[in-house]
């Protein structure tokens, strides 16, 4: 027969030492001793990394985030990238299609407001960014529609009329400029031009001719060729570099024949345009936009490395990318010299 004390007996110590190790009392001699406090770590953490989770107080589990800030900086860096590359084929594919494109515009409606045009001879200013006639250099092989302005946004669409000098076929010097390099360049090769070349006008007041009699450069500190003249003539001026616009590119021409006598008056022109200088403000919209840019990238990295869908964030973020790259391209189009 089995005796039931001595089981009891002999079972107790163990229950003793489970009871000691569950409340985290020791052996027998030492469990006066508090426990040590374990802050929500333990000795495993080192080994765990800061991404791991930890018990916090009442048992609560703690991740910290293992935010990747180098894919992110590489992210930013990627996103320079693709605003340079996206800004040269804006300039030299993108750019001389919107030219073009604005240059069939404005021929319809040359062709289509014959009324609009002879308003000219009247006195009547027109929009900036409207038809005042077209210019002809067969030289060049040059057919253009000449636009009312020389601000940037005017010469995005074709050569541009200097507000305040003379109607071309009117007495006084009658200055378009327009851009060299970008939006189609249409006075890109107007260096070619020699003495002797034939310049035609055609606008409200009728068909002209011009004869070029000099093509020269025009630094800083030299006479000003966009200012009033005594005798009838065209001026036609760009970027005198392809590269780095220092200076004024300019042809000239003599009228062949008599003007024609219009009334005209006194037009206030915005510094910047009369330097035929690039828009002030674009500058900072520039900037905000490939701010912008880069930012809804670096967005885009993030919300990949948070929710795991790819192809579902590049769907949403690849055309808000695009959109506000172009935004930002044509704002630096815009603060570049207005005849580059």
């Amino acid at each position: 027969m089995t005796d039931t004390r001595a089981s009891i007996a002999t079972q107790a110590p163990a229950d003793e030492r489970e009871a000691s190790e569950e409340w985290g009392y020791g052996p027998p001699g030492i469990a006066d001793s508090p426990p040590s406090p374990s802050y929500g770590f333990d000795a495993g953490e080192d080994d765990r990394g800061a991404g791991s989770p930890v018990d916090g107080p009442g048992g609560r589990t703690i991740r910290i985030p293992d935010v990747p800030y180098l894919r992110l900086a590489g992210l930013a860096l990627i996103g320079i990238g693709l605003l340079a590359l996206l800004f040269l084929v804006y300039l030299f594919a993108f750019t001389p299609l919107s030219a073009s494109r604005d240059q069939q515009r404005l021929a319809q409606s040359v062709v289509g407001q014959p009324l609009f045009r002879y308003s000219l001879v009247a006195g009547h200013v027109p929009p900036d960014g409207s038809a005042v006639g077209v210019l002809e250099i067969p030289a060049l092989h040059l057919n253009q529609v000449v636009v009312q302005g020389t601000s940037a946004a005017d010469l995005m669409k074709g050569p541009g009329l200097l507000p305040g000098s003379a109607l071309p076929g009117t007495p006084g010097n009658a200055v378009i400029a327009g851009r060299r390099v970008t939006f189609g360049a249409p006075f890109g090769n107007l260096s070619h031009l020699r003495t002797g070349d034939r310049i035609r006008a055609v606008d409200g007041a009728g068909t002209f001719t011009y004869r070029v009699t000099r093509t020269r450069v025009v630094t800083a500190g030299q006479r000003d060729v966009v200012t009033p003249t005594t005798d009838d003539r065209i001026t036609l001026v760009t970027s005198d570099s392809t590269l780095v616009p220092n200076g004024r590119l300019v042809v000239v021409g003599k009228l062949v024949g008599h003007p024609v006598a219009v009334p005209g008056g006194v037009v206030a022109l915005p510094g910047y345009e009369l330097g035929l200088s690039g828009d002030p403000v674009a500058g900072g919209l520039a900037v905000m936009w490939a701010l912008l840019t880069i930012l809804v990238l670096i967005g885009a990295g993030l919300a990949v490395w948070r929710w795991r869908r790819p192809w579902l964030i590049y769907l949403f973020a690849a055309p808000v990318v695009v959109a506000c790259g172009l935004f930002a391209c044509e704002s630096v189009a815009r603060a570049l010299p207005a005849t580059l």
